[in-house]
């Protein structure tokens, strides 16, 4: 099968492209820099490179993507902008994801992958100790939580639109937290960066991260197994670790960084003053946290990757000590992190 790729050349997207020309399929990578092509290539094993081709182009315009989806059964869209304004990643990621949406029902794909995010989900309807599985709703609000929330969801609406007009056989994959070589093992779910102070919240709740190796599988075997047109599967390791248990990794393979800690009971205290200091500002300063993203991010709630184990076959092959043990060892030999 010959399968069209976007954000080939990124984190995620390098492993997808080597995944899936394992698996024995042609690769057709969108690329828009020829030395990030060039790189990407020389990544693979000889003999996965003969079945790579690279396509220069842009996912904003209608001719760019009918040339990357010609005699193509199916499309990986990976590519995203992961920062930026609103209006920044809607024109980055939203309108050409709309571009490439019309061109794959045109050309009648048999399968389009979206790569989504776990991070659209409405979890400030759950309460602590509720499972967030594909049953829970996407966040109705999504103004009110951050620009990438936002985009994302926005995102997965233009296919889901598609899917529901157009017949696209849509199926989409929300990972988790993505770390490995490459990526910190420090992010907003564990707490906010301030300087050069963490500011941790909580420390107790579970965190859904999901070592990059772990989802490039899931997200080639979504273009993979039939009968799941119209599904999403949420995408993260099984041994999922506390963000105090992070948080405690980083101190002794990464770097030592200072932090205070804001318990749970007081977290939706602490957003409540930062939206307070805002409002007394009349917006002068932006509130750096409200209750509706304290809420998003920090609940302690429990993560299932069952229906992605069921209707996949997947099973997350990377531990997650695993993860980080190749992560740091990618830090050590970049020179970020002294060797031992």
């Amino acid at each position: 099968m010959t399968i069209s790729v976007t954000g080939g050349t990124g984190f995620l997207g390098s492993r997808v492209v080597a995944e899936l020309l394992s698996r024995g399929h042609h690769v057709r990578c969108l690329i828009r820099s020829v030395q990030r092509g060039a790189a990407l290539s020389r990544q693979l094993a000889p003999e996965l490179r003969d079945r790579l081709q690279l396509v220069s182009g842009h996912l904003d315009r209608v001719d760019s993507c009918r040339d990357l989806l010609r005699n193509c059964e199916a499309v990986v869209h990976v590519a995203a902008p992961l920062a930026g304004s609103v209006s920044s990643l809607f024109a980055n990621g939203v309108i050409p994801t709309r571009v490439l949406v019309n061109a794959a029902a045109d050309q009648d794909v048999k399968r389009f992958v979206l790569v989504s995010s776990l991070g659209v989900y409405g979890s400030q309807d759950l309460a602590s100790g509720d499972v967030l599985d594909e049953r829970c709703p996407v966040d109705r609000h999504p103004h009110r939580r951050d620009p990438y929330t936002y985009s994302k969801i926005a995102q997965e609406d233009v296919c889901w639109h598609a899917y529901s007009h157009r017949g696209l056989p849509l199926v989409v994959v929300r990972p988790g937290v993505l770390f490995g070589p490459g990526r910190p093992l420090l992010t907003a779910r564990i707490g906010l960066m301030v300087g050069g102070l963490l500011v941790q919240m909580d420390g107790r709740q579970r965190v859904p991260y999901c070592f990059v190796d772990n989802c490039a599988r899931a997200v080639a075997m979504a273009a993979d197994v039939s009968g799941i047109a119209g599904m999403s599967f949420n995408i993260l390791d099984d041994d999922l670790p506390s963000a105090n248990g992070v948080l405690s990794l980083h101190r002794t393979h990464v770097a030592s960084i200072r932090a205070i800690r804001i318990p749970g009971w007081a977290i939706g205290r602490f957003a409540r003053a930062c939206e307070w200091l805002s409002d007394r500002s009349e917006g002068m300063f932006p509130p750096v946290l409200t209750p509706y993203k304290a809420s998003a991010l920090w609940k302690r709630v429990r993560y299932s990757n069952d229906l992605a184990k069921s209707r996949l076959g997947w099973q997350p092959l990377v531990t997650f000590d695993e993860g980080v043990r190749r992560t740091v060892q990618a830090l050590r030999v970049s020179g970020v992190v002294a060797s031992n």
